[in-house]
C-alpha cells in the first residue's frame, strides 16, 4: 500500500507543480527566482504529505495517539520552516545572488508558513484516510475468503471431531475408576478438543482463556516422557480480559514441542507471555532437534503471519530467529 501511495503523491505533486510554474511563466512572467521560490515550496509541501499519509497517521492512528499526532505534526512544520529558512536566506542568496529579506521578522516567518502548511497536512490526512479504506475493505475481503475456506476444509474432514469428543468424554468415565492419572490425561485432551471446536468461528477470545488452553497443552505433551518435559511457561499477565486472535500463540509451542528437545533439563524450551495495558508480548524459544529434518516455513506458520496482517495490521510484529540450534519467534501485539 505504501508503494502505491507514495507513487500517487509523487504524481499528483509533479503534477501540481508543473501546473503551477507553467501558469506562473505564462500569466505573470514570472522571473528565475520566482520558479525558484515556488519550485522549493512545493518540496516542503511534498515532504510534509508525505510524511503524514506514510507514517504520523499510520504508525499512530490506531493506537489513538492523538497528542503525538499533534506534536509530531508541530514539529514536522518547525523542521519545514527552518529549511525554508536555509534554502531562501542562506543557499539561495550565498549561490543564486538573490536579496536577503531585511527586517525578517521570526514570529511571522514561522506563522506564515504554518499557515500555508496546512494544506498539505489535510492533503497527507485525505490521503491516509482513503488508503487505510481500501486496505480495510480488501482485509475483510480475504477474512470472508479465509473463514468460508476454513468451513471447506471442515467440511472435507473423514472423523466427525464432535463424535470424536463424545468418545473421549466416555473414555474418561470408563477411565476415572481404574487411573487418575489416566483419567486427567484424556479430560485435558477432551478439554483441549472442546476448546478448539467451540473456537472455530471466533477470531478473538480472552487471554485469560488461551493461557488456560495452553498449559493444558503442556500438560498433555509431558504425558509422552516417563520423567516429563522440561519446559519454563513465565506469565506477566496483567490483563487477562484483553481480546486476543484465538489459537495464534498454540501454533508457535507446538513447533516448539516438534522440532526442540524437550527431554533435556539443561536446554528446556522456555515460553514467556507478558500482557499490560493493551500490549502482549509473547516470546517462544527452543534448541533444535537435529536428528529431525524439519522444515520451519509450514503452512502453520504462513497462516498465523496472514491472520495477524488481517486482525492487526501495522499493530503487531513478529520475528523468526533460527541461529545456529537456537529457534525462537518474538510477538509484540498491540490492542
Amino acid at each position: 500500500m505504501n508503494r502505491k501511495m507514495h507513487e500517487l503523491i509523487l504524481l499528483v505533486w509533479l503534477l501540481s507543480t508543473v501546473y503551477l510554474i507553467f501558469g506562473a511563466m505564462l500569466f505573470n512572467r514570472a522571473s528565475f527566482m520566482g520558479i525558484a521560490l515556488i519550485s522549493q515550496s512545493q518540496l516542503s509541501l511534498l515532504l510534509i504529505i508525505l510524511l503524514t499519509a506514510t507514517y504520523i497517521f499510520p504508525k499512530n492512528w490506531e493506537r489513538k495517539r492523538w497528542l503525538l499526532i499533534a506534536v509530531e505534526i508541530v514539529v514536522l512544520n518547525l523542521f519545514c520552516v527552518l529549511m525554508r529558512y536555509i534554502i531562501e536566506e542562506i543557499i539561495f542568496v550565498k549561490y543564486l545572488g538573490f536579496p536577503k529579506t531585511e527586517d525578517l521578522n521570526p514570529l511571522f516567518f514561522v506563522y506564515d508558513n504554518f499557515y500555508y502548511s496546512l494544506p498539505g497536512f489535510f492533503i497527507g490526512f485525505i490521503t491516509f484516510l482513503i488508503f487505510r479504506t481500501h486496505a480495510i475493505e480488501k482485509r475483510n475481503t480475504e477474512l470472508r475468503t479465509s473463514v468460508q475456506e476454513a468451513e471447506l476444509n471442515l467440511l472435507k474432514s473423514q472423523i466427525n471431531p464432535h463424535f470424536l469428543y463424545n468418545v473421549l468424554n466416555y473414555m474418561y468415565s470408563m477411565a476415572l475408576p481404574l487411573s487418575e492419572k489416566l483419567s486427567t490425561v484424556i479430560a485435558k485432551l477432551a478439554g483441549t478438543m472442546r476448546y478448539t471446536l467451540n473456537k472455530l468461528d471466533v477470531q478473538l477470545t480472552p487471554l485469560q482463556e488461551e493461557i488456560e488452553f495452553i498449559q493444558d497443552y503442556i500438560d498433555l505433551q509431558s504425558t509422552q516422557f516417563d520423567q516429563g518435559i522440561y519446559c519454563t511457561f513465565i506469565q506477566d499477565v496483567q490483563n487477562d480480559k484483553m481480546p486476543f486472535p484465538t489459537l495464534i500463540l498454540i501454533t508457535f509451542i507446538e513447533n516448539a514441542f516438534k522440532h526442540g528437545i524437550v527431554d533435556d533439563p539443561a536446554s528446556p524450551v522456555k515460553i514467556w507471555l507478558k500482557a499490560e495495558n493493551n500490549l502482549v508480548e509473547f516470546e517462544v524459544e527452543n534448541r533444535i532437534h537435529h536428528k529431525l529434518k524439519a522444515d520451519f516455513r509450514g503452512i502453520g506458520l504462513a497462516n498465523i503471519k496472514r491472520r495477524l496482517a488481517i486482525l492487526f495490521p501495522d499493530r503487531h510484529t513478529l520475528h523468526i530467529l533460527h541461529e545456529g540450534d537456537v529457534y525462537s519467534i518474538h510477538l509484540r501485539l498491540y490492542n
